[in-house]
């Protein structure tokens, strides 16, 4: 996956390298506002859980959850939370 210089990574499409490109200094991304919400929060939470307490779309907060699992920021805590599904999932918790 490409990433801009602030390390914003998208698709290789139009329409996602100009959304990273969007980010402007001083904004926080999404990645940065899951980071931030996982050590302010001190808590094991689900991608489900994320997605509501931030107010975004999941599917945006599941691949921020990826990036930050790779970076080694998050880890899985050894929780399950349920989906809405009733599926288990992993529970993050910042590393």
């Amino acid at each position: 996956m490409p990433y801009t210089q602030e390390g914003v990574g998208y698709q290789k499409t139009d329409t996602s390298r100009a959304a990273a490109r969007s980010n402007y200094p001083g904004k926080l991304s999404a990645r940065d506002r899951v980071l931030q919400l996982l050590q302010k929060m001190q808590l094991s939470l689900t991608s489900h859980e994320i997605a509501d307490v931030l107010q975004i779309p999941e599917v945006t907060v599941r691949p921020r959850l990826s990036e930050l699992r790779n970076d080694d920021k998050i880890v899985d805590s050894g929780q399950r939370g349920q989906t809405p599904w009733g599926k288990k999932c992993i529970k993050w918790r910042s590393a």
